[in-house]
Order: structure tokens, then sequence, then C-alpha cells
């Protein structure tokens, strides 16, 4: 009787550990691409927020990657206040609002009070609690991108209230360079902020709303929408 050996020697081992290292740098090299597709996507909703709050504030603004920095005396937000809750937030208040001080010398303590005032107007309007960022998260910069997001949550609100008008949606529009989508992700990277999910705004807020005020909100979409039709039958 033939003998046979108790096992098939095994293959050689050259070409898997090839195709492992090709899979282990195709995951590096999606990772990279995700870091550079959330750092896009996060410029284009600086964006979103620079051109609403031109809208509202009838004021040219500095470019998206330029507006966070531009954030952190509160005045634009202060103004923004002013905005939607004019008798709340008088504009004799804000500190610094010709920034006379902040070119000159910088960030005072005083610039938190613009960013209180305008906290305290958005807990006047009612937005729910939950998108509020601190006073920090502004003025030290430790998470812009949850100040952004409160922007986007507050625009939304107030469009629905029929004080601001809508935000646009500019991700896939608006156009950066390697070079500014680079500087983004590296900041991104550097304070190791998760990104807040900014396409679930709408379900947060309907959902952090009461029902007396979730009633509210429809029939100001309704009143909102006649008129936009011409109509007053279903006032």
């Amino acid at each position: 009787m033939a003998d046979f050996p108790d096992s098939k020697p095994s293959p050689p081992t050259i070409g898997k550990v090839h195709d492992a290292h090709k899979m282990r740098m195709s995951a590096t090299e999606m990772d990279a691409k995700r870091k550079e597709h959330v750092a896009y996507e996060y410029l284009c909703h600086l964006e979103e927020a620079r051109k609403w709050l031109e809208a509202c504030l009838e004021e040219e603004l500095p470019p998206a990657t330029e507006l966070e920095a531009a954030l952190t005396n509160g005045v634009l937000l202060a103004k923004l206040g002013h905005f939607f809750e004019p008798d709340f937030v008088s504009l004799r208040k804000i500190y610094d609002i010709d920034l006379n001080h902040f070119k000159a010398k910088g960030l005072h303590f005083r610039h938190t009070d613009n960013i209180n005032f305008w906290m305290n107007a958005m807990t006047k309007v009612g937005l729910p609690k939950i998108f509020f960022p601190t006073t920090t998260d502004i003025y030290d910069r430790k998470n812009m991108p949850k100040s952004i997001y409160c922007l986007h949550a507050l625009s939304m609100y107030l469009y629905r209230l029929g004080k601001a008008p809508p935000m646009q949606d500019l991700v896939g529009e608006a156009q950066f360079t390697e070079a500014e989508i680079s500087a983004m992700q590296a900041e991104l990277e550097k304070y190791g902020i998760q990104m807040p999910h900014f396409g679930k705004i709408g379900g947060i807020l309907a959902s952090e709303l009461s029902v007396d005020q979730a009633a509210v909100h429809a029939a100001v979409l309704a009143i909102n929408k006649a008129i936009d039709e011409g109509s007053s039958e279903d006032l």
C-alpha cells in the first residue's frame, strides 16, 4: 500500500501576504477619503451658515474658511439675536460692535457677553437646549462644529416660525481648494471633535418640541404656505 502524507503541503503564502497588504492599503486610503469627505462637508455647512447669516444680517461676511474665527467674538451672533428677537437683544448692548477692539487687540472677556446675548435670544424664541453649544465652544473654539450645528438648527426653527429665510443645501455645489480641505481636515483632527449629524436636525427638532409647540409650528407652516401661494382659503 502506498504511503500518503498526513496532510497536504501548505500553499505558498507570498501572494496572500501581498493581497493582505493591498487590503490594508485600501482600508487606509478609504479612511483618508472618508476624513477628506467629512472636512469637505463641514466646509459646505460653514458656507451654508455664512450665506444664511448674510441674508439675515444683510451684510457681507468673511469666506467660509474664516467664519469660525469671525464668530469667536460673538458680534455676529448677537446681531443675529437682535434680528430674530429685536426687543430682547439691543444693538446698543453688543460689545465691540464695530470690532475695533477685536481687530486691534483680539478677544476680550466681554466678548462672551455677546455670545450669551445670542444664547438668551435662542432660549427666548424657544429653540430646544439640546442644540446649544457652550460659551467656550465658541470663544475658545473648543467645539466650533457644535456651534455651526446650532446655527443650522436655529435656521430651520426660525424658518418654520416665519422669522428667517431658509438655509440653502450646498453640499456638492460649494467648491473649495485641496489646500482648504486639507487645512480643515487637519483642524478637525487636531481637536478630535466628533462631527454632529447635520442631516438629523429636523428629526431631533421634531422630537424635542412638545405637542403644543408642534401644533403651533404646524399652524405657522400652514399660514406661511398659504401666504406663499397667495391664497387665504386655508387660514
